[in-house]
């Protein structure tokens, strides 16, 4: 019994079950060319193989075949291309240039394209690679297309036998992100004097970005399976599972007070240990979700986190008891975080009947492009400089003619590793390109020192394809965690593929130079064709995050005249302001990965990503606690809020975007406004005082906000605003 759930809980695993349909594919492959003696197919099947794999996108069985059709046009006229061209190499070069920009442009259109045009673009590389020794224009092409159709195939039983594998996997890691980011809560609750919440802020902020990213792939998933945002019945209780994750990422993101003024005034106490208990024991319940959906079993709450909030109660009760005037305040803060962590134990019990909580209009937001016209429209709008998709097909594309240009004038006869090399270390900015070239260069490296002793230890034709299909398995295995150890695997996989053609020990020394080349283009191609600066467009990311939250919270102010609605409109505010945020921390993160002299401002930016977060966390509790305002008077002031703080985002909107300085965009009467918001404490009802708490919060961070914004707006003078 025990060894049958331990296999279950093995092949749920994505990295698992994922190799498993790699190994067949290969072994596939492998065993035909093998017994029918047919050493010089091993290698272009098994790059068709590869070549299709990398070019996959999860989708429904009918988006599938859709992909599939368009995948195997695009494969074909790229390997037939290079075939036609291959001897004439000005045309050649000028043919690559335009379908490179061509290929890339594609991805405009989503990222199903953006894969298939890859997969294109990886295919007519390796075409090139065995140009040399092709016998006629079909022999290649179709030996390619016969491992892409392979692999295809497996696919589309793979997928008809496990059709909702990739929901349960993406829903369960959408709960592992959260189980994260609730323990990294369970940190601000440690009652230590002269807490500093910032950076606990930051890692929040890097946590959060972490889950608005698991949250976006699902919804990624979902919507492969939906028409027009309807989702189809057999995802319909995981869509549900889905929106109640998006509720506790809400209250998960939330911040009712500051925590540092918490931790001094309860640092005598056990209560701030028993949020933390009980923020952990949350931890460990998202986990047992996560490992639940994964596996396809029904979901049962623990105990255990009920009586962390019955205790958690029981001193919150003890405490009030006290009668401690100086506790008064800080006492309503512990009641609005502990109703919200019950409310959160409440979804994690509603896991295993989802269908009490869904909202009114369950349908996602869908951002396909459905027909022609939207797909060019969306082409048309990224050919300009601004885009970041243009300047890297712009990139790529030079990139590339040039290393071809590179192999023509030195005759490098097999010297299109060097395209290959770019192609995957040319990422659309510098510090993703950084990280890609160390991978690659260490992986190479170890990959030819590991893979050139294995030749000479096993020279027999069938230990050498064990390893091709062994090292193949591990490249697709850590290609996605851990890319310098794929990149290993795949040079040892080359090494004896070309070793079946009589060349193993002959690509050794060119296969380094020829890494080492095209890690050097890309490099120059990222640092001066088109380059994208973190620094130089980082006020326009944070005043994409400033607007975002402005709109968040014009959503939520809306509900309280008529009621909580989760309806479509309000969880697109939400989510966005959670993207922006989530893009501000990568921005600032990928800004510290680039040459020191381009990088600007790095405390100011580190304060105002921090300050960023805080605004979305305090928006956020407003998100969790909505209800209706039922006093006319409480509902005019907050109004009254809503309208300065909608003013002054608006005024910082300006300041970062059109680079105003701080005199020109602060033209707001708010006087009179911080007193008045300053008195929720004694005269209103619990609803009304957490609202107004909020808005408080948020209107004091607004002049810091102020402040940093017009120091952006100096350092990056107008002129070079659309430069």
């Amino acid at each position: 019994m025990y060894s049958l759930k331990r296999l279950r809980v093995l092949w749920a695993n994505k990295t698992i079950n994922y190799s498993v349909l790699i190994f067949i594919a290969l072994i596939g492959v492998v065993v035909p060319t093998w017994h029918y003696s047919l050493n010089t197919w091993v290698t272009p099947l098994i790059l068709g193989v590869i070549a299709a794999a990398l070019a996959e996108r999860d989708d429904s069985f009918t988006g599938r075949l859709k992909a599939i059709t368009l995948t195997f046009f695009c494969f074909a006229l790229a390997a037939f291309s290079i075939e036609l061209l291959f001897k004439t190499p000005i045309i050649f070069a000028i043919g690559l240039f335009v379908s490179t920009f061509g290929f890339i442009m594609l991805g405009a259109i989503g990222s199903r394209y953006a894969s298939i045009a890859f997969g294109s673009l990886l295919i007519a590389i390796y075409t090139m690679l065995g140009a040399h020794q092709s016998i006629n224009i079909w022999f290649q092409p179709l030996l390619l297309l016969t491992g892409t159709a392979w692999y295809f195939c497996l696919s589309m039983i793979w997928h008809a036998f496990w059709p909702l594998q990739p929901v349960q996997q993406s829903l369960a890691t959408v709960f592992v992100q959260l189980g994260n980011y609730l323990d990294a809560k369970a940190e601000l609750f440690h009652p230590v004097a002269n807490l500093l919440p910032q950076p606990h802020r930051i890692t929040e902020a890097n946590l959060n970005s972490a889950t608005v990213s698991a949250l976006n792939q699902c919804k990624a998933v979902f919507l492969t399976r939906s028409k027009r945002g309807h989702v189809d019945s057999a995802s319909d209780r995981f869509l549900n599972i889905y929106f109640l994750a998006q509720d506790i990422h809400e209250r998960v993101s939330s911040t009712h007070y500051r925590y540092q003024e918490l931790a001094g005034q309860f640092e005598r106490s056990d209560v701030l240990f028993r949020f933390k208990h009980l923020l952990q024991k949350q931890t460990q319940a998202c986990h047992q979700v996560a490992q639940s959906i994964q596996l396809g079993l029904p979901y049962n709450h623990d105990s255990d986190s009920i009586i962390a909030l019955d205790e958690l109660q029981l001193s919150i009760n003890y405490l009030q008891e006290q009668n401690n005037k100086e506790w008064k305040v800080s006492l309503a803060q512990l009641g609005y975080l502990f109703n919200n962590l019950a409310t959160v134990e409440k979804q994690l019990c509603n896991v295993s009947n989802p269908d009490t909580t869904k909202p009114e209009d369950n349908i996602l937001q869908d951002t396909e492009a459905h027909t022609l016209k939207t797909a060019w429209l969306r082409i048309k709008s990224n050919l300009n400089t601004d885009s970041l998709l243009f300047r890297h097909a712009v990139r790529m594309s030079l990139a590339l003619t040039a290393g071809y240009g590179i192999i023509q004038g030195l005759g490098i006869e097999r010297g299109y590793w060097i395209l290959l090399t770019t192609l995957f270390v040319c990422q659309p900015n510098f510090a993703a390109t950084r990280q890609k070239l160390k991978a690659r260069i260490i992986g190479t490296l170890s990959g030819l020192l590991i893979g050139v002793p294995l030749l000479t230890l096993f020279p027999s034709l069938e230990s050498q394809l064990v390893f091709i299909v062994f090292s193949g398995v591990m490249f697709f295995a850590f290609r996605i965690n851990n890319y310098g150890y794929a990149t290993g695997f795949i040079t040892v996989l080359v090494l004896f593929c070309f070793n079946q053609l009589g060349e193993g020990y002959a690509v050794v020394f060119p296969r380094l130079a020829d890494t080492l080349t095209g890690c050097a283009l890309a490099v120059f191609a990222v640092y001066f064709i088109l380059p994208d600066w973190q620094s130089k467009r980082l006020h326009k990311v944070m005043a994409d995050a400033i607007e975002a939250n402005k709109q968040y919270l014009g959503q939520i102010i809306g509900q309280y005249r008529i009621g909580k609605k989760d309806n479509l409109s309000y969880r697109i505010a939400r989510r966005q302001a959670h993207n922006q945020d989530a893009a501000l921390a990568a921005a600032v993160s990928n800004m510290l990965a680039e040459p020191g002299k381009y990088r600007a401002a790095t405390d100011e930016s580190f304060r105002f990503l921090t300050l960023n977060h805080a605004l979305l966390s305090y928006t956020s509790t407003l998100g969790a606690h909505r209800t209706r305002i039922d006093d006319e008077t409480v509902h005019q002031l907050v109004l009254q809020s809503h309208r300065v703080i909608h003013q002054h985002l608006d005024a910082l909107y300006q300041q970062l975007f059109n680079h105003c300085t701080e005199t020109e965009a602060i033209n707001i009467d708010d006087s009179g406004l911080k007193e008045r918001l300053s008195e929720w404490r004694e005269e209103d009802n619990s609803s009304a005082r957490l609202v107004l708490q909020q808005l408080h919060l948020i209107y004091r961070m607004l002049p810091e906000l102020h402040s940093l914004a017009a120091k952006f707006a100096v350092r990056v003078p107008p002129s070079k605003h659309n430069k």
